[in-house]
């Protein structure tokens, strides 16, 4: 081993075989980047929590994004795309990779080509620099000759200021291009008049019009060109096994901008900055020193690197850690590649890959640490490669170009070492860590403290009063409907200034509190759906009771799958399914013996109606459960029907377009006549019609079909028929109402759900069958784990007839509450809402006829209403015979006054065309769970929305 391969930074050598060494090795990339500028920007950045197997994508996706571009290019475009050297030579460890991306490529000689370019085009393109304007740029160097080049390209005049500390080289060339250049005292305090960046100030503000000030240390779109450009190019040519970025930092754009970017594809990766001692950007990092108190503590020789204050581009939450190195870590640096690798490197370029050799020392094996090399030394041959200079300022020891350490004390025993945030910790670290705390875990007696234990029921017994109160208030009706509205960067936005920001992405743990901040949060800026004038969806409110029972349901947390684990709610449930097996195929009042039937309740009207369909296609196909179904079914619904009819079609294989929708009438109810021609249509094709999918209460004009005639087309075709009652099925509760389900008790199969017209909690959905047994056979998989048949009362399970494993006992909300009301209390909740829709309907036709300010749209059926509002330059509307012009304008009323609405916190309610009725966007006004709803609040209510929407 020769002595010119013993380098080594603060004792540690790093040796190579004698002879001539390995020379580095450039990466090809294309020219085209800064062709793409733009549409870089507009990438939208992914989310730091991913898997390996995400990472591992973008990884390959990056290796397959090796552009080739050999084709001719104009000045601007030789600006970024540079190679990327591999100098894992210098590494202190062979298994860690360092590479350098050669900025001094770029044609001004540096990096700061990349900002140069971004600013002028982004000020060109906001108005702030016009033809004719002076360009004013203050510099240490770099910037001033990017800006000048770019200047000249464009025809601007420019005057940048640097400072006496600036080679001779980098101020020649700054001049070279045809403009002015100032050279202002070097080492005077920020503050002073005769700063540089001051400088640059003055004469804008003098010239106010006719100078434009690019102000690099604070201009947002410094960072923005190199997380735009420099950043996506790391990423490619590493494709994506970067670990590690290492720059230093003047106006910090490089470091922050480019930081951003590597953490935006893998948010492991570490950005490190490196710093000259004396400079300010340490303090503020690692001593936690505010912006406005930090000082230089002693002057150094490296140009372009360092800061006297903390400039705005600087981003400290992009930086993980930070290098510190002396003027003669760096020029040593630079000597030492001179002379082994035949490249002249600027200053900072030398601390940049000091830095990385220092990091190269604590990473893990297999890291790949990129750095750049902003400028070459070509600018500083009178000063780095130049040894009388040197030794001028003491800085001999850099002359051999060996790492010699300085002899102060301080810089031996810290300067040479990762300093990392409090944060942020090695991977070896971390699973030390992990092995410790996975040891603590089962130790002690609980996993908490008692004091811990405690604070927690604390904190539930002071949050049950809270959420009373809130369901108080928002049954009074005086808050608003909507808290108000937001937008998911809003919410963001109120939560983080709430203290509890929304994403969870630390992982850290809070206390009391911080919990009951959020759980405040949470209720201020959320839509109090227990208001009355919640008229927005097939839900409102919440029993009191049933929540009550929803609570019990949450503490007892037991899961209805087996008799053993839930003996009580097992029969719960049992007993609500035998009342609604009654409800449907009994007259009210009726003392029959319950009927024979099979049922669940399930996680809503959706799934109820996928149950029905998986009976039905295990009555024609039993194998299929076994082997799929070799047969094309064929199933059908209205054209009004609720959607979930198709996407059970889609989840069970069938297809949606196998999910046949027949027409319906005026009311939106389905023709039956048209039912038989679909199955005929279907079995003339050679399809297997199986399936009918009626709709009590439709969603949105609350229709009822014609169940005698549906039920004779199934009877006459062996079609399984379903009646889907989530809405609507709640009339059968009342003598007065029930008439509108005539012959529904023909049907397989029933839902309903609870929580829509009675204002259960969400969810309680039940389905039942006419065919005892029937869910076991289709769905069961006899888990042996769960399911033993010599287990105690084995047969008393309920799991297996289920496609889930765990369900939660939504049986107990409906039970609890059912015996607190009665038959009746359900009964005078059902004729409250349908009554309540009727006198809506009477209200709209009167005004109709009196100024024509409302017209009806769809007429009252199950609880549901249907209207236009209409502003007075639209009146007089009838919809018969109405223009298309007039059908479109009347279509953009109702998004427009509900945005209002919404806005003043008053009734939400819903809105939606019906295309196939030549319907455009009307008001749905649904009214569920009226029992805090009056004809007056609705009549109130119209009169505001006339008030709101009289200027649209």
């Amino acid at each position: 081993v020769d002595s010119k391969s013993r380098r080594g930074i603060r004792g540690g050598v790093v040796t190579r075989a004698a002879g001539k060494p390995e020379p580095p090795r450039a990466f090809s990339t294309d020219l085209s980047d800064n062709q793409n500028l733009e549409s870089l920007m507009e990438r939208e950045a992914q989310p730091a929590v991913q898997t390996e197997a995400d990472l591992k994508q973008k990884q390959a996706d990056a290796a397959a994004n090796q552009p080739d571009n050999n084709s001719p290019v104009t000045t601007g475009q030789l600006i970024g795309s540079t190679p990327l050297l591999d100098l894992s030579q210098y590494s202190l460890n062979p298994n860690v990779k360092i590479m350098a991306k050669c900025e001094y490529l770029n044609p001004s000689g540096s990096i700061k080509d990349r900002i140069a370019q971004h600013i002028i085009n982004q000020a060109e393109a906001s108005g702030d620099l016009r033809p004719g304007m002076t360009v004013v740029a203050a510099t240490s160097g770099n910037t001033g000759a990017a800006i000048a080049m770019a200047c000249a390209l464009r025809g601007y005049d420019y005057i940048v200021i640097t400072n006496e500390k600036t080679s001779k080289e980098k101020v020649d060339a700054m001049k070279a291009y045809g403009g002015e250049v100032i050279v202002s005292p070097s080492g005077v305090a920020p503050d002073h008049p005769d700063h540089y960046q001051n400088i640059e100030d003055r004469l804008c503000s003098e010239n106010p019009g006719t100078y434009y000030g690019v102000d690099q240390y604070n201009n947002p779109y410094n960072a923005e060109a190199y997380e735009a450009t420099l950043g996506p190019e790391i990423w490619r040519q590493t494709s994506g096994l970067v670990t590690h970025f290492v720059a230093g930092g003047s106006t910090g754009g490089t470091v922050s901008g480019t930081g951003r970017y590597l953490k935006s594809e893998n948010a492991d990766v570490r950005v490190v900055m490196a710093d000259p001692k004396g400079s300010v950007f340490w303090d503020h990092v690692v001593k936690g020193v505010p912006a406005e108190d930090v000082c230089v503590t002693k002057s150094w020789e490296m140009e372009g690197v360092g800061k006297d204050s903390i400039p705005g581009c600087f981003d400290i939450d992009a930086i993980d850690g930070m290098v510190r190195g002396n003027d003669e870590d760096a020029f040593a640096m630079c000597r030492e590649v001179a002379a082994n690798e035949g490249l002249l490197l600027g200053g900072s370029a030398g601390l940049n890959l000091h830095a990385a050799r220092v990091l190269s020392a604590s990473v893990d094996d297999g890291a790949t640490i990129v750095t750049v090399f902003p400028d070459n030394g070509v600018k500083y041959l009178s000063k780095i490669y130049n040894d009388s200079w040197l030794q001028s300022k003491g800085l001999e020891g850099a002359q051999g170009g060996n790492g010699a350490v300085s002899p102060d004390v301080d810089e031996k025993s810290h300067e040479s070492k990762i300093h990392w945030k409090p944060e942020i910790v090695t991977r070896h670290e971390q699973a030390a860590a992990a092995t410790a705390a996975a040891a603590a875990a089962v130790e002690g007696h609980n996993l908490l403290s008692a004091e811990e234990t405690e604070a927690e029921l604390k904190f539930l017994e002071e949050l049950a009063p809270k959420l009373v109160q809130y369901h108080r208030e928002s049954i009074a009706g005086g808050e608003r409907v909507h808290s108000r509205l937001q937008s998911p960067e809003d919410l963001a936005e109120t939560f983080s200034v709430a203290g509890v920001p929304i994403d969870l992405a630390d992982g850290a743990a809070v206390d009391g509190d911080v919990l009951n901040a959020a759980v405040q949060a949470v209720m201020d800026n959320s839509v109090r759906s227990s208001h009355p004038l919640f008229l927005n969806q097939l839900y409102s409110g919440v029993d009191p009771v049933a929540l009550a029972g929803d609570w019990l349901a949450s503490a007892l947390n037991a899961n209805v799958h087996t008799f053993e684990v839930a003996p009580v709610l097992t029969e719960l449930e049992k007993a609500v399914l035998a009342k609604t097996a009654r409800m449907w195929l009994q007259e009210p009042g009726s003392n029959a013996r319950t009927p024979a039937h099979d049922g669940l309740i399930v996680p809503g009207g959706s799934l109820a109606n996928m149950y029905s369909l998986l009976l039905a296609r295990d009555k024609i196909d039993p194998e299929a459960r076994n082997r799929g179904s070799t047969m094309e079914l064929v199933a059908f619904c209205s054209e009004q029907s609720h959607y979930s009819y198709r996407k059970s079609a889609m989840v069970m294989g069938i297809g949606m377009d196998n999910m046949i929708k027949v027409k319906c009438d005026g009311d939106g109810a389905m023709i039956a006549e048209e039912l038989e021609k679909e199955v005929l249509a279907a079995k003339a094709r050679g399809a297997v019609p199986f399936y009918v999918g009626t709709t009590a209460g439709s969603t949105v004009l609350g229709a009822f079909d014609d169940y005698h005639g549906c039920a004779d087309v199934c009877k006459a075709h062996d079609l399984w028929m379903h009646v889907d009652g989530a809405w609507g099925g709640a009339a059968a509760l009342s003598p007065a109402r029930r008439s509108v389900l005539d012959g529904f008790e023909k049907a397989d199969s029933f839902c309903w759900n609870p929580h829509k017209m009675l204002g259960l909690p969400l969810q309680c959905s039940i389905f039942v069958t006419k065919q005892p047994g029937s869910l076991a056979k289709a769905n069961a998989a006899q888990a042996d784990y769960l399911f033993q048949p010599d287990k105690n009362n084995a047969g008393a399970d309920l799991g297996d007839r289920t496609i889930q494993c765990g369900r939660k006992a939504d049986a107990l909300k409906i039970w609890l509450s059912w015996k607190h009301r009665g038959d009746k209390g359900w009964s005078d909740m059902v004729d409250r809402s349908f009554g309540l829709a009727e006198e809506v309907e009477r209200m709209v036709r009167e005004r109709e006829e009196k100024d024509g300010s409302f017209v009806l749209a769809a007429g009252a059926q199950c609880a549901n209403i249907g209207f236009w509002y209409v502003p007075p330059r639209l009146r007089p509307f009838k919809h018969a015979g109405a223009s298309a012009n007039q059908l479109t304008e009347i279509g953009f009323v109702a998004p427009k006054l509900k945005d209002r609405m919404q806005r003043e916190g008053d009734a939400m309610i819903g809105f939606q065309p019906i295309d196939s009725m030549n319907l455009p966007n009307f008001f749905r006004l649904v009214l569920p769970n009226s029992r805090h709803l009056s004809k007056e609040m609705l009549s109130d209510m119209l009169d505001r929305m006339d008030e709101m929407g009289k200027d649209l």
